[in-house]
């Protein structure tokens, strides 16, 4: 800052010393001992109002610090360029919050307009069109100061909006500029921006990696590697691909997505935001990026790229060029998003609600956990992954089976019973005839069974369309021959157990019993055909 009216605000109040100057100049709060130059600033006047000046001149005061600051004590002057003319105002009450904006008018209530803080009543005069300073003193401390050449009629003079306020800056007059044209009035036939941030002055280029904050300019906020994952994309969409697709990206720390990138590939990143504000994003945030505003229930950004869907293809995060993240993926589900799961697997959403008719998905949501993955020889037991206990020769029979059902269809009422001394699973269990049809018990999940158990197969495993049959855990999907038909019961190609049979007779089951007699049933169960379908089988006669 300059230091001409240091000296001239001094000798002035020296001459003006019977006259009152010190009153207003010299303040002896102890608050004035921690005031430094810069902690408030001076953002804009208005000295050239329409018309007459007077009330509707202003200085508008920022405070860039992270704690209230009072004004009591505190003193407003304004001087010509040389020091001379000065007149000096001293506030008697008011306080600017942290990073607010607090104007000084001229007008005294009731007249004074609506942005007006705090009235000085006339004691600074009219301020000067041209060649004036503006100065905040704190007892003897200057704490800001500006000069200005020359005003505009009808508009207020600014610090440029793209600069965050500092008293420092406004020392340069090149940073100051007329309200730009555009700006819409703040009273009456005035232009201004009282008691809010600054107009952006015109010709001022903003500079590559920096945006505008509340006006000014600060360095955008780059994602680095490891704090950016896409965590979920939708690329066949229920509905128009062009509307609906989206892309899910979780940003761990702070950043702004002005310095953010897409794109289908390395070399084919884009700017997902082009205007100069910032954008921040905060930590934790999972932000959607859409190809239409309607693409999901929240879409914050823009995507500008189709994601295909079809064929191997990839999405890359990328800040500058920089490569943060990439996912790769080979075909789609219509209607259901893929996804990134906390311990980094990737699967379709199929087991989230839809977000919109026809569309799953958890787009600006945390996602689900995957399902386990299950390789041969696992199921999955309560939510986790464990190896198949498979039966061993001996320990499993068939026990039992319905060949020639007469309460019912002969196909709707065929079944087969098996007996477990041991507790085991039934996935990978496979039954087969003569003919070579299998029916094999295939699940993710784990299908237990105790010892002791007797287990039913059957063609249908609704009791009033199979005959009867209670608690058929699973379908028989090969057919049985009423004569000259064999089965084998196996796991992983070792055969388990078998039985044969030349004839059977309708109605009436074929059973095993704990001696390991062969003979037909004797008890009705269901619609009224033989057999003991899930319960222990009587002695043979």
């Amino acid at each position: 800052m300059a230091d001409v009216l240091v000296w001239a605000h001094g000798l002035a109040c020296v001459l003006w010393l019977f006259g009152g100057c010190a009153r207003d100049a010299v303040d002896g709060s102890a608050h004035c001992e921690a005031m430094a130059p810069g902690d408030l600033v001076i953002t804009e006047l208005h000295a050239n109002p329409e018309g007459a000046d007077g009330d509707g001149e202003y200085v508008e005061l920022f405070n860039p610090g992270a704690a209230e600051v009072a004004l009591e004590g505190l003193s407003l002057t304004v001087s010509r360029g040389d020091g001379a003319s000065l007149q000096s105002h001293r506030f008697v009450d008011g306080s600017i919050e942290s990073e607010g904006y607090f104007v000084a008018g001229n007008a005294a209530p009731p007249t004074a307009h609506a942005h007006v803080d705090y009235s000085y009543e006339g004691a600074l005069g009219s301020l000067r069109n041209s060649d004036g300073v503006v100065s905040v003193w704190c007892g003897s401390k200057l704490v800001d100061e500006v000069r200005y050449e020359s005003t505009t009629d009808g508009r207020a003079l600014e610090l440029d909006g793209r600069l965050a306020p500092d008293h420092e800056l406004n020392d340069d007059a090149g940073h100051w500029c007329p309200t730009p044209v555009g700006t819409s009035p703040s009273f009456e036939a005035n232009f201004g921006t009282p008691g809010a941030p600054n107009s952006p002055c015109g010709g001022v280029e903003l500079e590559e990696g920096l945006c505008l904050d509340r006006g000014a300019r600060r360095e955008a906020r780059k994602p680095v590697e490891g704090t950016v994952a896409i965590t979920e994309w939708m690329a066949n969409p229920a509905g128009d691909d062009s509307a609906l697709e989206w892309v899910e990206v979780r940003f761990d720390e702070e950043a702004d997505l002005n310095a953010f990138e897409l794109g289908p590939a390395d070399d084919a990143l884009e700017a997902v935001v082009d205007g100069e504000d910032c954008v921040p994003v905060g930590a934790g945030a999972h932000v959607v990026f859409g190809a239409s505003p309607g693409a999901a229930p929240r879409v914050d950004a823009a995507l500008d790229f189709s994601l295909g869907n079809s064929g191997p293809k990839s999405i890359v995060a990328g800040s500058k060029g920089v490569v943060l993240d990439r996912v790769d993926y080979d075909g789609t589900a219509s209607g259901v998003s893929w996804q990134v799961d906390s311990e980094e697997r990737i699967c379709l959403a199929e087991s989230s609600g839809e977000y919109a008719p026809g569309n799953a998905g958890t787009p600006g949501e945390p996602n689900p956990r995957c399902p386990p993955v299950v390789s041969p020889g696992t199921c999955i037991d309560r939510g986790a992954v464990r190896e198949v206990v498979h039966p061993a020769v001996g320990e499993v029979r068939i026990s039992e089976w319905m060949a020639n059902p007469a309460a019912v269809d002969n196909r709707a009422g065929e079944w087969v019973e098996l007996h477990f001394d041991q507790s085991v699973d039934l996935n990978g269990l496979s039954l087969s005839d003569l003919t070579k049809s299998v029916t094999a018990i295939e699940s993710r999940d784990c299908v237990a069974v105790a010892a002791g158990a007797y287990v039913v197969l059957a063609r249908s495993t609704d009791p009033a369309a199979n005959g009867g049959v209670e608690h058929a855990v699973s379908t028989l999907s090969l057919s049985l021959n009423n004569t000259d038909e064999a089965l084998s019961l196996s796991v992983d190609g070792v055969v388990l157990d078998s039985v044969s049979w030349d004839r059977a007779s309708p109605g009436v089951a074929t059973q095993v019993d704990e001696l390991g007699r062969v003979c037909e049933a004797m008890d009705a169960y269901g619609d009224g055909d033989l057999g003991t379908p899930g319960f222990v089988n009587p002695v043979c006669a």
